[in-house]
């Protein structure tokens, strides 16, 4: 059995998406992952995967997971408003919205004792307020409730989660879809016994094209919500297109590796290449994207949950291979 990785993209409540494709690949087709990376809205998603282990206990995580999802009844459930109102509470706090919904829902579901042990590679990504970096934790990290909340935590919609002397964001900032996070999970896993390449599957909470949107942007926050809408498309289009482009180089160096065998100019050249074995190593990747969006990113209706999770069901029979993926991605 190949080693087999699990990402899961930013997107808020379109998350539920991913967790209808997973409960199919889980299942139906049943997979099993070894390792589980996300950001935003895919790190909670993730961190509920990852306590499971073995298969039996990545199903039972795939149920809780759903009952989770589909016990939400509004926005209510995952954020509070501010009292004051949004202009006022911006103004006068750290975020619009309050948070604690959502703190307490990972302080109730989020086991760090079970995530270690687990036998699980996870990988959640959050972005430093202060220097920008990007920082990825896994499933040893002590304080990993907290970096849980801090992937999903949205600038000016959720406030930073103070983490030490940092204030730390959503990861979604600078990596949407995690890709690297999971290859380097990947290489700390022994190679298969088999031979056969590692697997990514990569669930997509937005469509890969930016569909349009009908709308007069009479408020700020209908704007504010396109405009990120906008960002995430960009970044995670970047992510796909860079992991494809690194899959190119690893197969072209194994396809040139014995022309160049003994002849040392040759060689030199093909060792200057930045993507080479055993640094990299070749992978499968199949991408599950929804044909359209289900929700917008703060709205938690139950209907739309549903839609979104029956969608990802579908969606997750046929992946999107390779090849399908990056005539998709060059179309626009």
């Amino acid at each position: 059995m190949p080693n087999r990785a699990l990402v899961l993209s930013g997107g808020g409540s379109r998350g539920a998406f991913e967790v209808g494709a997973v409960d199919y690949l889980v299942n139906d087709a049943g997979l099993a992952f070894h390792v589980i990376a996300g950001v935003s809205t895919g790190s909670l998603n993730a961190v509920m995967l990852a306590q499971g282990h073995g298969p039996e206990g990545l199903r039972a995580q795939v149920a809780a997971l759903k009952d989770l999802w589909f016990g939400i009844r509004s926005a209510a459930d995952v954020y509070r408003k501010r009292f004051l109102g949004a202009i006022l509470a911006f103004l006068l706090k750290d975020s619009i919205y309050a948070p604690e919904p959502l703190r307490r829902s990972i302080e109730q579901h989020v086991d760090p004792e079970r995530l270690r042990g687990s036998g699980r590679e996870l990988r959640i990504g959050a972005t430093i307020l202060e220097s920008g970096a990007y920082t990825a934790v896994d499933q040893r990290q002590a304080q990993v409730r907290e970096w849980t909340l801090a992937s999903a935590s949205m600038p000016l919609l959720f406030p930073p989660v103070r983490l030490g002397a940092e204030a730390v964001v959503d990861g979604g900032l600078r990596n949407v879809t995690p890709l690297g996070d999971a290859f380097k999970a990947l290489k700390v896993l022994p190679p298969s016994a088999d031979g056969r390449p590692d697997e990514v599957y990569v669930a997509l909470a937005s469509p890969l094209d930016l569909l349009p949107v009908v709308s007069r942007w009479s408020t700020g926050r209908a704007a504010g919500e396109r405009a990120v809408d906008i960002l995430v498309n960009e970044v995670f289009r970047e992510d796909l297109s860079y992991a494809l482009a690194i899959n190119r180089a690893v197969r072209a160096h194994a396809e040139l590796a014995g022309y160049c065998a003994g002849r040392p100019a040759e060689q030199r050249a093909l060792d200057a290449m930045p993507f080479r074995p055993p640094k990299y190593r070749d992978t499968r990747i199949r991408t599950i994207a929804p044909d359209r969006e289900y929700s917008g990113t703060l709205e938690f209706d139950p209907r739309k949950i549903r839609e979104a999770f029956e969608a990802g069901r579908v969606a997750a029979r046929r992946p999107l291979d390779e090849e399908e993926l990056e005539a998709l991605l060059e179309q626009s």
